[in-house]
């Protein structure tokens, strides 16, 4: 899921660690008088980066540089768990919809398969050769290449380039390096056009998954965080399918960031095959593993985050020190907004006089807030709205209140 957590490429003692928490777990908005009439503006002092729930991943490299293997890493971040090893699966990676065209290829010789009108299922295609797919007014599927018809499918269709090795390539105009896929590319005609489904052993969906999700370049040093984050998305995209839809996954947040065969690197495929099959269970049942960039010292209770979600007992709040070599552990840069531009971002009746928070989370993450407007007008907002609202990295903050002699530029 990611899970909102760019990442931007030891350690602080429980009891500093506790004492910073404690502080910051009852603070309210700091205020300084504002004279009548003044504008407020409004700075958020935070740390984090990411919804705060499961696995850190700064966490898990200072872990694993401070010399912990994965297995103590993900016991860590869900408590209570157990290692399982599943059996072989696919995949099915949404990568685009209502399309009206594509251009497709593989260097390898492939073949096209899908019903066509004279009863062929199986259509040979050239190794190297640029074919399109387009939608005839009917709704049928045509494949050319060049101004020469080569077949029409009367349902959908699915490129394949057999072998270890095989991929197909797909573009707009004219097939990409950068989508390029192992496994099968299948069309399914709809309203609008077609998708595009890459269907693909989980294992070879991981490899470009887990480079995607964390820096490849953390197994240079680290590599005990990546094969925790290998585990970590197998566990995630297994308990996030949705096997009753034409597809299982996104190849984005929806889901998890996927580049295909062209984002693998030798480091996360590594850390993926000494993993093979491994996922997170509780109870027996596969665990929606979470995880996100920076945790700020302390992760969250999934039900102070997630709306509507019950309290899991492997989804608890744990202290994470290790997180400090995280450049956003605390903020560099506090967002300071005055009240007019707050109350414009919120959708609020006029400029904000006083943001309260009022109640936080373990960590101490902000679950809601009190916004008074200049009309006297108050509502509650979430964390979460808060976050989205104002652009903020994380719900972990605190908000000061200072006068401004006019309206704040940002």
């Amino acid at each position: 899921m990611t899970t909102s957590r760019p990442l931007i490429p030891l350690a602080l003692t429980a009891a500093a660690l506790a004492l910073a928490g404690a502080a910051t777990a009852g603070a309210q908005t700091t205020t300084t008088p504002v004279p009548p009439g003044g504008d407020a503006a409004f700075t958020f002092e935070g740390r984090g980066w990411g919804h705060g729930v499961g696995l850190s991943q700064y966490g898990a490299r200072g872990r694993a540089l401070a010399g912990w293997d994965a297995g103590r890493i993900l016991k860590h971040y869900y408590q209570g768990v157990s290692l399982t090893v599943v059996k072989r699966r696919s995949v099915r990676v949404l990568l685009s919809t209502t399309r009206t065209s594509a251009a497709v290829t593989s260097a390898t010789p492939w073949r096209a398969i899908g019903a066509r009108p004279n009863g062929v299922r199986t259509t040979r295609l050239q190794a190297g050769a640029t074919y399109r797919l387009a939608t005839l007014p009917d709704g049928r599927l045509v494949l050319t290449r060049g101004p020469r018809r080569v077949a029409v499918f009367t349902k959908d269709v699915r490129f394949q380039a057999p072998g270890r090795d095989g991929v197909v390539s797909w573009g707009a105009r004219r097939p990409e390096a950068a989508r390029t896929y192992r496994g099968g590319l299948r069309a399914l005609p709809g309203s609008g056009g077609f998708s595009l489904v890459n269907v693909v052993g989980l294992e070879d969906y991981l490899k470009g998954v887990v480079p995607r999700e964390m820096p490849a370049s953390w197994g240079d040093d680290a590599p005990a965080a990546l094969v925790a984050q290998a585990v970590a998305a197998r566990t995630y995209a297994l308990a996030t399918m949705s096997p009753t839809a034409t597809y299982d996954v996104f190849d984005d947040t929806r889901s998890q960031v996927y580049g295909g065969r062209s984002g693998e690197d030798p480091r996360t495929s590594a850390a993926v095959d000494a993993t093979r099959g491994t996922v997170l269970t509780y109870d027996g049942q596969v665990i929606t593993a979470f995880f996100f960039s920076t945790s700020g010292g302390r992760t969250e209770d999934v039900q102070n985050v997630f709306r509507g979600s019950g309290p899991k007992p492997y989804l608890v709040s744990v202290p994470d020190p290790f997180d400090r070599i995280s450049p956003y552990h605390r903020w560099p840069d506090p967002p300071t907004l005055s009240g007019a531009r707050l109350g414009r971002l919120l959708g609020l009746d006029g400029p904000v006089t006083d943001v309260t928070v009022v109640r936080r989370g373990t960590s101490p993450r902000v679950i809601e807030a009190r916004i008074t407007t200049a009309s006297g007008r108050r509502s509650t907002v979430s964390g979460s709205t808060l976050r989205s609202s104002l652009g903020l990295r994380d719900t972990w903050f605190t908000v000061t209140r200072t006068p401004v002699a006019g309206p704040a530029s940002r």
